[in-house]
């Protein structure tokens, strides 16, 4: 699972600037106080929420941030969408309706804690995250 890549601009969007985020398109990091066990969130419009509890400019903080980014690129390229009520992922061929803190496969009927691993777009964010973890 861990390799090593180099820390281009693509791999490595991070900057480390607090409250600044710079890739592409500039998204814009916020520290707030997340529900327990929740530390990165990526909401619609380019803004990432990281909790309050993750040092600035720490590891931890770096691999977040790739995490909650790279929700972002898929979903600013229409591969993964959410609103209040589903999350459709395109390159899984996957929706979710999202009821009380869970999302339920529509096809299965299986649910999955949100930001449970094992989901198609969980993992290959935490591909990503683990880039940094593991480096």
């Amino acid at each position: 699972m861990a390799f090593k890549m180099k820390r281009t601009k693509a791999t490595f969007p991070y900057k480390g600037e607090h409250d600044d985020f710079v890739h592409g398109g500039d998204y814009k990091i916020v520290r707030k106080d997340l529900d327990d066990g929740i530390l990165g969130e990526a909401e619609n419009g380019k803004v990432v929420n990281i909790d309050k509890s993750i040092p600035k400019g720490s590891k931890k903080e770096k691999e977040v941030a790739t995490h909650e980014i790279h929700h972002q690129k898929e979903m600013e390229s229409g591969k993964l969408s959410y609103d209040d009520d589903k999350v459709v992922d395109k390159i899984a061929g996957k929706k979710y309706k999202r009821k009380s803190g869970k999302l339920i496969d529509e096809d299965s009927g299986i649910a999955y804690a949100e930001g449970d691993e094992s989901l198609p777009h969980e993992k290959r964010a935490y591909k990503a995250s683990n880039k940094i973890k593991n480096a």
